[in-house]
């Protein structure tokens, strides 16, 4: 079975702990995640009301699926023509809540906003609601001759009509970095109602 979920995944972590860290100081972030472990979890089972969880990298973010979403609306893909391994960015309509965990406030609410879904346009946290657990279509939409491991949340990744609740460590989010009214070492809960979904195209 090939692996993408490792290099991907821990180059955005490393990128993001890097980009916080001042000269002179260093961030632990394995022990920030232990600090926040048990805040995130209580959180979830308070607010989720089926709370499921998965592990990536030893790092757990909990979550639900309340609306699985059409399964034909859409398949994410790599593209290997290259020699190399890149996912296939899309272009989803979201829309979404954003909480912190520790006062339960809003930091942000949006309708109907367009993103672009790939491994530099959102946080790791949205990589691993909207990705699936494993690809299996290359770029022209034919199946894989194996499937490649990337750790999403569930099976298939998000479709249009899907909705889903996370509950995320600062980790998997923006880690010791404050960003507008999240501040740093923030856990953060979303709940994201995806509409529409498309490969991405850069000419639009």
């Amino acid at each position: 079975m090939k692996k993408l979920n490792v290099l991907v995944l821990g180059c955005v972590v490393a990128i993001a702990a890097a980009s916080c860290i001042k000269d002179g100081e260093s961030f632990d972030a394995n022990a920030q995640y232990q600090l926040e472990k048990p805040i995130v979890e209580a959180y979830a089972m308070e607010h989720l009301d089926n709370p499921d969880y998965k592990d990536i990298q030893g790092v757990r973010v909990w979550f639900e699926v309340l609306e699985p979403g059409d399964p034909e609306s859409y398949q994410y893909k790599v593209d290997e023509n290259s020699g190399q391994q890149v996912l296939v960015p899309a272009t989803a309509i979201v829309s979404y809540e954003g909480r912190l965990v520790n006062n339960n406030t809003v930091f942000e609410s949006k309708e109907d906003q367009e993103f672009v879904i790939s491994l530099n346009s959102i946080i790791p946290a949205w990589q691993l609601a909207f990705f699936p657990n494993k690809f299996r279509y290359d770029a022209d939409g034919e199946l894989l001759d194996e499937p490649i491991d990337f750790g999403g949340l569930t099976e298939e990744g998000l479709k249009a009509g899907s909705v889903i609740r996370i509950v995320t460590p600062s980790y998997w989010a923006y880690q010791n970095s404050a960003r507008g009214s999240i501040p740093a070492n923030s856990p953060l809960y979303f709940e994201i109602s995806v509409s529409e979904l498309e490969d991405y195209n850069s000419t639009n």
